[in-house]
């Protein structure tokens, strides 16, 4: 049964997972953020509220905040941080207009962002995917200040993204819910594609203040992007945030000139920390 799940899109689980993630009855909600954190076992030191009582629901505490100051912002501007706390699933060059899954599976990168632009920028340039574990930091990070530029809600299954996932379901990430990001920096444009997976309860940006019970209630906020006002972002800004976990996806074009030498699978990685540098011209 276990194995089944992973590869069906559950858009039921995810509604009864998301009706009980919301629940503000005490009972309910400290009992599943006290089960998490006896499994899971994250490190809650960081973190504004550190007990189970001061979150008023399970997804309140899962998209918890880290306290000011938690984790230093690596502000170089050769610097590329990491918009996440994860671990590298997998990273190489996106060629003829693909990027690898699981070192095993092809998939077509103008699938995975549509028809913007970008697409033929990104010919020969670099992709960087980082999975979430449950017990990680769920919010998403700019990892190099600029503009935005696009902003786009895609897909509607909802499969699980772990490793038994990603070695069994081609184009897995094509597949799911996703929400695109494209950010112009000084030098060049590049994407960020947050993923979502089963039980995922919403992929929520930063410029919707208002709380939507529907998962695809935001779908209509990401294809708004944000007002002219906050398009502007910084190294370190939060972009958006999972209520539940999954996948993040970094993509680069040629003229980034990255140094990913550095990079190797399952390393794991923190939010503002270096990810990897921009070379010198």
């Amino acid at each position: 049964m276990k194995i089944l799940l992973n590869f069906i899109p559950n858009h039921f689980l995810t509604f009864c997972m998301g009706q009980l993630a919301n629940s503000k009855n005490k009972f309910i909600k400290n009992f599943f953020i006290n089960t998490f954190i006896k499994i899971y076992k994250p490190d809650l030191s960081i973190a504004k509220k550190r007990k189970a009582k001061d979150y008023i629901s399970y997804n309140n505490f899962f998209t918890r905040e880290l306290k000011d100051g938690a984790r230093p912002i690596n502000l170089s501007e050769n610097i590329i941080c990491s918009p996440v706390d994860g671990s590298i699933i997998d990273f190489g060059l996106i060629e003829n207009g693909q990027l690898i899954q699981a070192k095993k599976f092809k998939y077509k990168l103008a699938e995975l962002i549509g028809t913007s632009p970008l697409v033929e920028e990104l010919e020969g340039g670099v992709f960087i995917t980082i999975y979430l574990a449950p017990a990680d930091y769920h919010r998403i990070h700019c990892p190099l200040k600029g503009k935005i530029i696009e902003s786009d809600h895609m897909g509607d299954n909802l499969y699980s993204v772990n490793r038994n996932a990603q070695n069994i379901i081609p184009s897995l990430y094509v597949k799911n819910e996703r929400a695109n990001i494209i950010i112009q920096s000084n030098k060049f444009s590049y994407g960020l594609v947050a993923v979502g997976a089963s039980v995922v309860g919403s992929i929520v940006p930063f410029w919707e203040i208002r709380e939507f019970k529907k998962r695809l209630s935001y779908k209509e906020s990401w294809k708004k992007g944000p007002e002219e006002s906050s398009k502007k972002v910084n190294k370190g800004q939060e972009l958006a945030y999972f209520k539940m976990g999954s996948t993040v996806i970094l993509l680069f074009p040629q003229t980034a000139k990255l140094n990913i030498n550095s990079l190797y699978q399952d390393k794991t990685v923190k939010f503002g920390e270096r990810l990897v540098e921009i070379k010198a011209d």
